[in-house]
């Protein structure tokens, strides 16, 4: 059985490969006009911009799931669901949040 920090990362890990392939999938759908329209093709940075746009707002957007999971969202008023792993952990209330940003910044993806 795996320790707690290590059932941790392996979320933070299929969390930022997502958040990767969201933003290269989503970068390419704009670049190339499938969503009719195309950005400044004189612009030589133009996929450069995108990237960093995209990044931002789907981090912003996970790093809120993560708020939510701890309990800062107005949703925790309702009522709160767990995150309690196999060793029996739980990890609701421990800064999943700024946890999420440290993972993306140690494994050198930009947090934006």
């Amino acid at each position: 059985m795996a320790d707690s920090s290590e059932i941790i990362d392996a979320v933070f890990k299929d969390w930022a490969v997502q958040l990767d392939v969201t933003i290269e999938a989503l970068t390419l759908q704009i670049l190339t006009g499938q969503h009719g329209a195309l950005p400044d093709q004189s612009d030589e940075n133009a996929e450069t911009k995108l990237k960093t746009l995209i990044r931002r707002e789907l981090t912003s957007m996970m790093f809120g799931y993560c708020v939510t999971i701890n309990g800062g969202s107005a949703s925790a008023d309702t009522g709160m669901v767990y995150l309690v792993d196999e060793n029996g952990i739980d990890h609701t209330k421990l800064g999943l949040h700024s946890a999420f940003l440290g993972y993306l910044d140690s494994t050198r993806r930009p947090t934006v």
